[in-house]
């Protein structure tokens, strides 16, 4: 960044002054073969100034979306982060005290990875907005997180992650992006 801030000034000197009026041919035809070459040496020193603020967009694009990207991830991790045994106030309400809001189901224990499944299926679900739903990147990304899953070399979350993110989506939204082809259940 230091080069974009001084900019150097070597070749852009002023332009010679005219020549008078009884100069001959060839003292003109060098002043202004002399200038062109002034001009071309401005001109790729400009070409050069232009690359390198280029580059510094690009980085700091580069920058800006990897930053980006790791505090939305961090903001997902947040949004379930809460105790294991604590999903259901998560919800903001019992399943119990109002059945038309959810399903109650009686395990006999609850693993963390169901703890953290159902946490996310209702911080992502719950109030979940049928035309803006959560992409299944960040509901990967975040399980992962709060699993302590590590994600992919390519920076896709990882596979369990993902299958975690696929199994909690609802089927109305698998419906609605034909993600899910499912058979009748008698040609199975």
């Amino acid at each position: 960044m230091k080069e974009l801030d001084a900019w150097p000034v070597t070749g852009m000197e002023h332009a010679p002054p005219m020549l008078p009026a009884s100069a001959t041919p060839d003292q003109r035809l060098q002043r202004a073969e002399a200038e062109v070459r002034r001009l071309t040496r401005c001109m790729e020193m400009k070409d050069r100034q232009l690359c390198q603020m280029r580059k510094a967009l690009a980085h700091s694009a580069t920058v800006h979306y990897s930053f980006e990207d790791r505090l939305q991830r961090e903001l997902d991790a947040l949004r379930i982060m809460i105790p294991v045994n604590g999903f259901q106030e998560h919800c903001g309400k019992f399943a119990s005290d109002q059945p038309e809001e959810g399903i109650v189901v009686k395990l006999p224990y609850v693993t963390s990875i169901l703890s953290v499944l159902f946490d996310a299926m209702c911080t992502f679900w719950a109030d979940g907005d049928h035309d803006h739903p959560p992409k299944s990147a960040t509901v990967a990304h975040a399980i992962d997180d709060r699993l302590g899953l590590s994600s992919q070399q390519n920076g896709e979350a990882s596979r369990s992650g993902q299958a975690y993110a696929s199994a909690i989506r609802p089927d109305w939204m698998k419906e609605a992006d034909n993600r899910h082809h499912c058979r009748p259940a008698g040609m199975r």
